[in-house]
């Protein structure tokens, strides 16, 4: 998919588009995107496709993320049209029985308001994922449409991620319930390290790849080290305009109590924590040394306000380096919860250094949550 079919707009301008509330909340929502188009060429990949008259051309269901960064006036509204109702949510019923009815009235009232915005591009990943800034365009409310819901117009940020894959949709489905799991050696050689090479064997993780080569989003980029990156995490949404705002104005900035960078190792084949030996020592504290290093030259913020440690499992599957504010961790129980499924870079060194084989004797912890799925 070209990056102009991409962009959000031209998702929601398909004729046959629908949108479907997944997630929302004050400051946040996804939505799913469901529609069709005509492809001269047959395209591998997670969209469904039917031939039609024309032998050259085929017809695909694509199915796409779109999160938005909202204010709670816009909260009723985008959440209109559920796949679950708050009683299932809060009962844990199982998504598969109580799957709700796709209202169309309801999409067509978030397609109408979705539309008067202009999507501008900050950030490409050159894959499915791609960031934008929606800001309202003159002229294209109508102030008989829903005029209660639409008043108060602003810009926000956007993340698209299209196609999205059946993993990925689910990953964006209200939770169901959360259970925590005590992973053994045995387990994780029987059961997590071969789902983990499904991922690696199916190519979705080219993205990372274009990181670390720094191909894609080297405005987000802040130290390139033969053996690591560290860039701006996506997740750090109040950062200043990477592509129009001059790197000197963020030393300092306002901002930097919601840090969150990220550290990515280059070396192939270090999937996740237990790949990890006492030959990765020095490579794992030259990330963590440089990344407080380029942190502190560039936004002015000392090691002792960040919090740097390593997600078990991580939500992809290579080993990165998360350097939080210590304000963030404080301030959004969101992030407090996930520190639960951490482990300190400080002591996952000290632990290698002194246990041969660690990754073998070693128990991990992480919480699994219950998702929906379609």
């Amino acid at each position: 998919m070209t990056a102009a079919a991409r962009n959000p707009l031209a998702i929601l301008s398909r004729e046959d588009c629908k949108v479907q509330s997944l997630t929302v909340s004050d400051q946040h929502a996804t939505l799913l995107l469901t529609s069709r188009t005509d492809e001269k060429a047959p395209d591998d990949g997670d969209e469904i496709s039917a031939t039609t008259d024309d032998q050259n051309t085929t017809t695909k269901t694509t199915q796409s993320l779109l999160k938005l960064t909202i204010v709670p006036f816009h909260k009723q509204l985008l959440g209109s049209n559920p796949v679950l109702s708050q009683e299932d949510i809060e009962k844990g019923q199982l998504a598969e029985r109580n799957c709700l009815r796709h209202d169309p009235s309801a999409s067509d009232k978030i397609l109408s308001f979705l539309k008067q915005y202009t999507f501008q591009l900050s950030s490409d990943s050159g894959e499915e994922y791609s960031y934008y800034t929606a800001s309202p365009e003159k002229g294209k409310s109508d102030p008989k449409d829903n005029e209660d819901m639409l008043s108060g117009i602003g810009k926000f940020d956007v993340e698209l991620i299209s196609p999205a894959t059946p993993n990925q949709i689910s990953r964006a489905m209200p939770s169901l319930g959360h259970v925590l799991i005590e992973e053994t050696p045995k387990m994780y050689f029987e059961c997590t390290k071969p789902y983990i090479q499904t991922i690696v064997d199916s190519g979705s993780l080219s993205w990372i790849k274009n990181l670390v080569e720094v191909k894609k989003e080297k405005e987000r980029l802040l130290l390139n080290h033969d053996d690591f990156i560290i860039n701006i995490d996506t997740k750090w949404r109040s950062h200043p305009p990477p592509l129009t705002t001059p790197r000197e104005e963020w030393m300092n900035h306002p901002s930097t109590v919601d840090l969150y960078c990220l550290g990515i190792c280059k070396q192939s084949g270090i999937t996740c924590l237990r790949d990890l030996t006492s030959e990765h020592i020095p490579m794992l504290k030259g990330m963590m040394k440089e990344g407080l290093a380029a942190i502190k030259s560039i936004y002015g913020v000392d090691h002792d306000q960040i919090r740097v440690f390593i997600h078990y499992q991580p939500q992809f599957v290579s080993l990165m380096f998360k350097f939080l504010s210590v304000l963030l961790i404080d301030a959004q129980f969101i992030v407090l919860t996930s520190l639960r499924l951490s482990h300190a870079c400080t002591n996952s060194i000290i632990s290698m250094s002194i246990l041969r084989g660690w990754r073998m004797k070693l128990a991990a912890q992480w919480r699994e949550v219950i998702w929906f799925r379609m």
